[in-house]
């Protein structure tokens, strides 16, 4: 009996033989070296902005990479609070946190290079903590973590007794 394998395998067919399924395995993991992979960098120390002052958080591709045709995700804990999206080679606002609307800006002068970092301002008290900066291209993706540390006076409400 043959069978066709996955898409990326166009037109190959093997038999459920065993040698069939080592075939099958050695071209998968030939498939597996041929698909370009890459690491994402961000800082290795945590990024310190005074309230109200601008925040710029780097991201990069290692080796470099144009990153025009991947999708860009900035997030804070969840892959869903989004804080900046880029895909399809242009800014995506939809499912952007409220509490970032406005206030993002996806810098892509060197995008061609796989540089591309976060402008946020002005930086709020709540923008403290870590941000994840994911590249994701059609068959791969990869993740750095980043800490933005906010300084400053704080105004906090400390309840009064009566």
């Amino acid at each position: 009996m043959k069978r066709t394998i996955f898409s990326f395998f166009r037109g190959l067919t093997v038999s459920t033989s065993l040698p069939g399924y080592v075939i099958f395995f050695i071209a998968l993991h030939i498939h597996r070296l041929a698909i370009a992979q890459f690491t994402v960098t961000g800082p290795d120390h945590p990024i310190t902005v005074p309230v109200g002052g601008e925040a710029v958080l780097p991201c990069h591709l290692s080796p470099r990479t144009s990153a025009q045709d991947m999708e860009l995700r900035w997030f804070r804990l969840k892959f869903s609070a989004v804080v900046h999206q880029y895909a399809k080679g242009q800014d995506q606002y939809d499912g952007q946190m409220l509490e970032y609307h406005g206030r993002t800006e996806l810098l892509k002068d060197d995008i061609t290079n796989g540089n591309v970092s976060l402008r946020l301002r002005p930086v709020r008290p709540s923008d403290h903590g870590q941000y994840t900066c994911l590249f994701q291209s059609r068959v791969f993706y990869e993740e750095a973590f980043l800490e933005l540390m906010v300084s400053g006076p704080f105004l906090y409400h400390v309840p009064s007794k009566l």
